[in-house]
């Protein structure tokens, strides 16, 4: 394995695995910034090429400086991504339907991490060319991103009035009615406003915590659930079926998202398809820290469940920020909830690397968890905060697409 190879503690490689965030947090707003003057087309295609190139040469690190490095450009070549595809949707699909499209795109982060556990396990079996196996894994997961980069570049308009498969009057619907609701939203930027003026607004300061407290557990899940599940397998249990045990609670985590998505668009209410997951989710990790000694197959379902609650519900978050900022000033708030969220991706690893070495097996195991689910607590309850100072927060006014579309080419 890459720890073994490079010699790395995990203290060590938690703090590699948070150095990512670092440049991530750096890099999030600036680069959304650009995305908005020169269009998301160019721009996520820029960064999938240098994400796909820096995945692949990260394979040929030889020590724990490289290492550092390595994660360093990467947060760098990645930062922007996810809030440039939320800025994205903010001009195409209105608002009343914009949890279920989210739905679909964060849908990516469960099926990849219950595809790619399993992928990576395998890849890691296989050692050609002189390679170590993580070596090999390295080098193949960089590809995807350099063949999406091209299908970015030849197919994403930038705008609705770009997109061939669009009617005139399909184009003019999507691009009024988006323009309308945002004047008509409380608390919505005018169009003119400058970009710093997103990263003044309080509700985005109070979202920006509520992202952070679902970052730190999702990332105490993502860096160290396959250590965790070879605990406690009592090391039993080969790289592959570990692969595989630790794809169920993502493959849960995709149907619940998609769920909670579509019925928070359909009932058009935001809070409580947040909080409610979200305390679920608590609960969950709680539950995994009193019985991860005592009832392994207990422990594993409240890490299933503690899993969907701290992902399944960011569609529904991420239909909140843009109500509140318009134009350069939605590219920098969205970014500046996205980037200091992220600094629970530095702290997260960082911190539980230090808990499972000060406090190796089951005893950091449930330190972990507990810790997941007072984060995961402290959103749902920053999440009521924000929802109290919002007028009329659950209702959007915008009509259904599809009924809207048909009015429109009448």
């Amino acid at each position: 394995m890459m720890q073994d190879d490079l010699y790395l503690s995990e203290t060590a490689f938690g703090l590699g695995a948070g150095i990512f965030f670092v440049a991530y947090v750096l890099f999030e707003v600036p680069s959304n910034i650009v995305l908005h003057r020169i269009g998301a087309r160019i721009w996520i295609t820029r960064i999938m090429v240098t994400w796909g190139l820096i995945t692949a040469l990260t394979a040929f690190v030889s020590n724990i400086w490289m290492f550092y490095a390595m994660r360093f450009l990467l947060g760098a070549a990645e930062a922007g991504l996810l809030p440039g595809v939320v800025l994205l949707l903010t001009r195409w699909v209105p608002s009343a339907n914009r949890a279920r499209l989210l739905g679909l795109f964060f849908l990516a982060i469960p099926v990849a991490s219950a595809l790619g556990a399993p992928i990576t396990g395998m890849l890691m079996s296989f050692a050609p060319w002189g390679l170590a196996g993580w070596q090999f894994m390295f080098i193949v997961e960089g590809l995807p991103c350099l063949l999406l980069a091209v299908a970015i570049f030849t197919m994403l308009p930038d705008e609705p009035g770009d997109a061939p498969w669009l009617s005139t009057a399909e184009k003019l619907w999507i691009t009024t009615t988006i323009a309308a609701e945002h004047h008509q939203s409380t608390g919505a930027e005018d169009k003119s406003a400058r970009w710093t003026s997103g990263l003044r607004n309080p509700r985005v300061l109070a979202l920006s915590l509520v992202y952070f407290s679902m970052v730190v557990p999702i990332y105490l899940v993502g860096f160290f659930l396959p250590s965790i599940v070879r605990e406690m397998t009592n090391g039993s249990t080969s790289t592959t079926s570990i692969g595989f045990l630790v794809a169920i609670p993502y493959v849960l985590t995709g149907f619940a998202m998609v769920f909670i998505a579509r019925s928070s668009d359909r009932r058009q209410e935001r809070m409580w398809h947040f909080v409610v997951p979200t305390l679920v989710g608590a609960s969950g990790f709680l539950l995994a820290a009193v019985t991860i000694s005592s009832a392994p197959l207990i422990a594993a379902c409240g890490i299933s469940l503690g899993t969907v609650g701290a992902m399944a519900t960011i569609p529904t978050f991420w239909t909140v920020a843009p109500r509140f900022v318009y134009g350069a000033a939605a590219a920098a708030g969205i970014a500046l909830i996205s980037s200091i969220g992220n600094i629970g991706g530095f702290v997260s690893p960082y911190m539980f690397g230090v808990i499972r070495q000060s406090l190796p097996g089951e005893s950091g195991n449930s330190i972990s968890f507990t810790v997941g689910a007072m984060s995961l607590l402290v959103g749902a309850v920053a999440m009521i905060m924000v929802h109290r100072g919002i007028s009329n927060p659950d209702h959007d006014t915008t009509p259904e697409i599809s009924g809207a579309k048909e009015k429109a080419s009448e």
